[in-house]
């Protein structure tokens, strides 16, 4: 059988002019459009591993490694970076779903172990609703800037059963210049949905992030996950919203700006 793929699009624009009125920036990190019935938020996967809860947090693995001289800080420009920023601990980009003694653990579930008054909201889902600067060593936080492998692998389950052709629904995925690092040319691909997950340099692909945006060529779905969040918007039909808020993997919010 032979393997399909997505094509990359060397003269992108036509495939990019309904998104012409957006505000400029959204070519840097993603982009918002409007104008489905429904829409949710997948809230990027989080895992706990409680064999790991006397290590403090993830920067303070880092410290003693650079105190221990384990692990070498991070110079550049010659610069010690390490000397003023704090290690969070999150992911950006990519991550594959780890193996035991690892477990999922949601969101809502985390959130409501603190004792912490409701964190700020205001903006989608984001460290902004987390209490830590840095995370404790024994969580994986949620990504940043791209959908899991978990939550990958559901939402396309998800999108192919609302799809016109189904995992064969041909497909953009676009990539902002912020996740590729490319400022001058436009990352843009085509081809089947089923084919998205091969764009992932983990899984044979070239980018570390899964795509920023993806919808189907008849615009029936658009999927957003920006480079600065740790959800992923999806818009579309009433039905096809409502089976992801039911996935039994996916978790979700439906948080709006009007909060």
């Amino acid at each position: 059988m032979a393997t399909v793929s997505m094509e990359r699009v060397e003269d992108p624009a036509s495939l990019l002019t309904w998104l012409a009125d957006r505000p400029d920036h959204e070519a840097l990190t993603g982009y918002n459009p409007v104008g489905w019935e429904s829409s949710t938020w997948i809230l990027h996967a989080m895992y706990e591993n409680p064999g790991l809860a006397r290590l403090g947090t993830h920067d303070d693995i880092l410290r003693r490694g650079l105190d221990a001289g384990d692990l070498a800080p991070l110079v550049v420009g010659g610069i010690n970076l390490d000397e003023d920023t704090t290690e969070t601990g999150i992911p950006l980009g990519y991550v594959s779903r780890p193996g035991g003694p690892w477990q999922r653990v949601l969101w809502s579930t985390y959130l409501a172990r603190g004792a912490e008054p409701e964190r700020d909201r205001t903006l989608p889902p984001s460290y902004s609703w987390f209490p830590h600067s840095s995370w404790p060593a024994d969580i994986q936080p949620p990504p940043e800037g791209s959908l899991d492998e978990e939550s990958l692998d559901a939402l396309l389950d998800a999108l192919s059963q609302h799809s016109v052709a189904g995992p064969g629904t041909e497909c953009v995925a676009f990539y902002a210049s912020v996740p590729t690092g490319d400022f001058d040319k436009l990352h843009v691909w085509r081809g089947p949905l089923s084919a998205v997950p091969g764009l992932i340099a983990e899984r044979g692909g070239r980018y570390g992030f899964s795509p920023t945006n993806l919808w189907p060529v008849d615009r029936s779905w658009m999927v957003w996950t920006d480079y600065d969040l740790q959800g992923s918007k999806v818009s579309g039909s009433v039905s096809l919203i409502d089976a992801i808020e039911r996935h039994p993997v996916l978790e979700t919010t439906d948080w709006s700006a009007r909060r």
